[in-house]
């Protein structure tokens, strides 16, 4: 049985000001009260108010600037894959990428409708400039970069910011993980990049979901099949 802990002042604090923020309706650019005012507003000492607001700054939720102080921080997730890209790190456990591939199909495939419904002429021209660098790419690398270029404007062009910060996440992880599993079959996925834009342009979300299905579910099966490979070793 694990050990129970309990939480720290400096830790009940940073709690205590999530709550303040929360109740007091801040946002992104406002301030915080000065160390001397959380003082008197926790009753506690000027270390332990220190210690907390570093790990409220830690998580990504506020930043300290010179001359202002602590302000809440703009919404960013890249703090949390910064956090878990660490935890990754240290673990041999290759299913945590079949993980991030679940994820991303997840995302992707929900997103669609709302894809389909805000998309401009912007976003379709990006994705076309994508599919144009694809087919000239001269290497691997190169595809793969335009690749993910072509996947993240899907997602940015739902013009929701919390949706777009998640897509920003999962691609970091599958950043990484493309660099330890290459796609097999180049030609294979330009053409349904090619088919994915076509059904945007239609407005067929039906035909759509079935396209990224097939497309992400294919480079799952190459992943799981290298992975079990490298168990059966």
């Amino acid at each position: 049985m694990k050990e129970i802990k309990r939480e720290t002042l400096s830790e009940q604090i940073a709690e205590r000001l999530k709550e303040y923020i929360f109740e007091k309706g801040l946002k992104p650019g406002d301030r915080l009260p000065t160390e001397t005012e959380l003082m008197k507003i926790f009753g506690v000492s000027r270390s332990s108010v220190r210690e907390a607001i570093k790990a409220l700054q830690l998580r990504g939720l506020i930043d300290v600037k010179p001359r202002k102080g602590a302000v809440i921080s703009n919404f960013d997730l890249s703090v949390v894959f910064d956090s878990v890209m660490y935890d990754l790190s240290i673990r041999s456990d290759e299913e945590i990428f079949l993980e991030i591939l679940e994820a991303r199909k997840a995302l992707e495939t929900a997103i669609l409708p709302v894809v389909v419904e805000k998309i401009d002429e912007e976003y379709l021209d990006k994705l076309e400039n994508w599919l144009n660098k694809m087919s000239n790419a001269t290497s691997a690398d190169e595809h793969r970069v335009y690749d993910m270029l072509f996947h993240q404007t899907l997602i940015e062009a739902t013009h929701n910011r919390f949706l777009i910060q998640m897509g920003v996440v999962i691609f970091k992880f599958f950043q990484k993980l493309y660099e330890l599993f290459p796609h097999k079959s180049g030609i294979v996925s330009l053409n349904e990049h090619k088919a994915i834009y076509e059904a945007i342009k239609a407005g067929d979300v039906e035909e759509l979901q079935k396209i990224i299905d097939v497309h992400l579910s294919r480079y799952y099966e190459e992943v799981r099949q290298t992975v079990n490979e490298r168990k059966s070793l």
